[in-house]
């Protein structure tokens, strides 16, 4: 029976904008109708309230973007998390530290969210900034949030994922996708070896609650022919203790790292 208190023309409203949320380019009503499975009435209704509120806008073209209203909305929790306000002056740290890109990320669902990114260098050839989402599977903070679940749960979200070869080192089994939730568990931290990028090699540590809950994930990114650098112990170790700090500030009591 469904719950009474659910209000399932919210939900269709909200999978609307993520869609447009995902999307590269501005969408048509017959776009939108079709990959949120409602017929054009309906569409077209949430599309003129949308616009109406300004969250969307149309162009000349008939097309649907998303309107800057909507960056409220995420700046709003940015600008509120306390986890990214207890990270952000220890990432600028080991940052400056190590001179490389250092990143603070959460998981949402099968991607994970860039939280606070300090780039010492761009290694992708799209920008990557705060509030920036990227597939779970093929990077390191996402790696690690993904260990951080139970069991059931991980396997529930692997069973949802289609691991797309965006490299040639991509991991696109899923079951050598669960051995490497296993590796990245038992060493305590995560590594993407040019999964995401051939230019691109990642390094990434769990940060940990007071509930001891994997909630967050800190990480280091350098260019693959600096890989040796990226992955010596004492890059990882200075990670690890920066994750160590962090998840003392955030209420862990237990020893670190753990999952």
């Amino acid at each position: 029976m469904p719950d009474r208190s659910f209000i399932s023309t919210i939900e269709r409203g909200l999978k609307i904008l993520e869609i447009f949320g995902t999307a590269a380019r501005g969408l048509t009503l017959t776009e939108v109708a079709d990959s949120c499975q409602m017929n054009k009435t309906a569409a077209s209704r949430f599309l003129y309230t949308f616009c109406d509120l300004g969250y969307l806008s149309r162009d000349e073209n008939k097309r649907y973007f998303l309107s800057p209203k909507i960056l409220s909305i995420g700046f709003g929790y940015l600008n509120s998390s306390s986890i990214r306000s207890i990270c952000k002056p220890h990432i600028d740290q080991l940052s400056s530290e190590l001179n490389t890109t250092a990143n603070l990320a959460i998981l949402d669902d099968t991607d994970v969210i860039y939280l606070y990114r300090r780039e010492v260098k761009r290694y992708l050839n799209y920008d990557l900034y705060d509030g920036s989402k990227l597939p779970a599977y093929c990077t390191s903070p996402g790696k690690v949030l993904l260990a951080g679940l139970k069991d059931d749960e991980l396997k529930n979200r692997i069973a949802r994922m289609t691991l797309e070869p965006i490299t040639r080192k991509t991991i696109t089994s899923k079951e050598d996708f669960w051995e490497e939730m296993v590796r990245t568990r038992n060493r305590g931290y995560a590594i993407s070896d040019r999964e995401l990028s051939m230019d691109l090699c990642s390094v990434a540590v769990p940060l940990i609650d007071g509930q001891e809950m994997v909630v967050a994930s800190i990480n280091m990114t350098t260019a693959s022919d600096d890989v040796k650098n990226t992955f010596n112990e004492t890059v990882v170790s200075k990670l690890l203790e920066k994750g160590r700090l962090i998840s003392k500030l955030l209420g862990s009591r237990k020893p670190y790292p753990h999952f």
